[in-house]
């Protein structure tokens, strides 16, 4: 599922406004540890719990509002954060998460037009 959010917050600071179809939500199944195939190939075991991979990606931003985003999915001394958006629902959605590197290309580096494109992040849920 593809939505596109205004309040999205990352360990409580207000981060810049995803890009239209910038954020990717995917739920995926945490199985048992005695999941497997039988020796007839039937499969076994049992789904434990699910978490969410929740893709991040931003339009053309200042240098500033770039360095906001890393800062938030980058510090050190705090690997798991608190990734907040609303849902296609209405309802307000907080998880827990760690990031992957973030990523981005450096559009314009000119005096007073410092602009990064391409900014992109992923969470995983803890």
């Amino acid at each position: 599922m593809t939505i596109t959010v205004t309040d999205l917050t990352i360990g409580g600071k207000k981060m810049p406004d995803p890009a239209i179809e910038g954020v990717t939500i995917s739920t995926e199944k945490v199985w048992s540890a005695n999941t497997g195939r039988t020796s007839s190939g039937k499969m076994v075991g049992s789904i434990i719990a699910t978490k969410t991979t929740i893709k991040l990606k931003w339009p053309v931003l200042t240098y500033q509002q770039a360095l906001t985003i890393e800062e938030a999915v980058s510090d050190q001394s705090k690997p798991f954060v608190t990734l907040a958006y609303t849902d296609m629902g209405g309802r307000r959605v907080e998880k827990t998460v760690y990031f992957g590197t973030p990523n981005y290309t450096l559009y314009s580096w000119a005096e007073g037009l410092q602009l990064v494109k391409d900014v992109s992040v992923e969470g995983i849920e803890r």
